[in-house]
């Protein structure tokens, strides 16, 4: 009942929070484009423009975890390619990389296009990928590797394709392993603000990795963690891993290849 209560207020604030956001987001970015606007004015608006786009990404959050909860989360399925998804979620991080002193490799091979939906998978990547921005000390190192999973009769059996995002952040306790993918989940005491994306250790709204299993599995796939403890003297790092099935070839046909991605941020 607790579970259904919280599902049902997710879903009437997402809701009903969308439509004033979007006028005031639209209204903030007409005044941003207004010569006759002073500098002092400009940036005021600015800062309120930019607090208004990380409410959006809360509440566009919260209304697809309201769409998973009610199973009707629409995919809009097309061919993608994962290696170059992933690369253009990397390039609008950037500046929290520099700001934290972070290296950012990307060592993608070739790999088989999965029928996905691009809009919503790259969530996926982008919540994972800041999660590790978040939780990994200045000057760390975060990884994305990608392979092909071969056939397996249980829940691959055309195989698939993982994408691999590794940190030498502070690790995840194997206790809570299953539970960080849980809404509103937060490691340690509870935060009580939304702060910054990129500060360490900086809070959010508990959502982003219930999301991002939600979506996984909404195409099919499966996502875990592996970390050998939680520790912030010396951290172990974690592997965040994201599994995604192939879909089944018709005699003659084979699937489309992406390009592969090296390179480092």
């Amino acid at each position: 009942r607790l579970d259904q209560t919280k599902s049902d207020f997710i879903s009437i604030a997402s809701h009903e929070l969308r439509t004033p956001l979007t006028v005031m987001r639209g209204y903030t970015e007409m005044l941003l484009e207004d010569s006759n606007l002073s500098d002092n004015f400009k940036q005021v608006v600015g800062s309120i423009h930019k607090s208004t786009l990380r409410l959006h990404e809360i509440m566009d959050s919260m209304f697809d975890i309201a769409q998973i909860d009610a199973r009707a989360l629409q995919l809009h399925i097309q061919p993608v390619d994962t290696a170059a998804l992933v690369r253009d979620v990397c390039n609008g991080l950037k500046k929290s990389l520099a700001d934290r002193r972070l290296s950012l490799t990307l060592e993608l091979p070739p790999l088989p296009t999965v029928k996905a939906d691009p809009n919503i998978l790259r969530k996926v990547f982008s919540h994972l990928l800041s999660n590790a921005v978040k939780f990994t000390p200045n000057d760390g190192a975060i990884r994305v590797t990608g392979t092909v999973a071969p056939p397996s009769q249980i829940d691959l059996p055309n195989g698939g394709v993982e994408i691999i995002v590794s940190d030498t952040g502070v690790g995840v306790d194997p206790d809570f392993q299953e539970m960080i993918f849980t809404k509103f989940y937060q490691p340690g005491e509870l935060g009580k603000h939304s702060t910054s994306q990129s500060r360490f250790k900086g809070g959010g709204a508990g959502l982003g990795l219930a999301l991002s299993k939600g979506i996984v599995e909404a195409h099919g796939g499966r996502i875990w963690v592996e970390s050998t403890g939680h520790d912030e003297v010396n951290p172990p790092g974690s592997q965040f891993h994201v599994l995604l099935p192939l879909a089944k070839q018709e005699v003659g046909n084979t699937t489309p290849m992406g390009g592969a991605v090296n390179i480092k941020v």
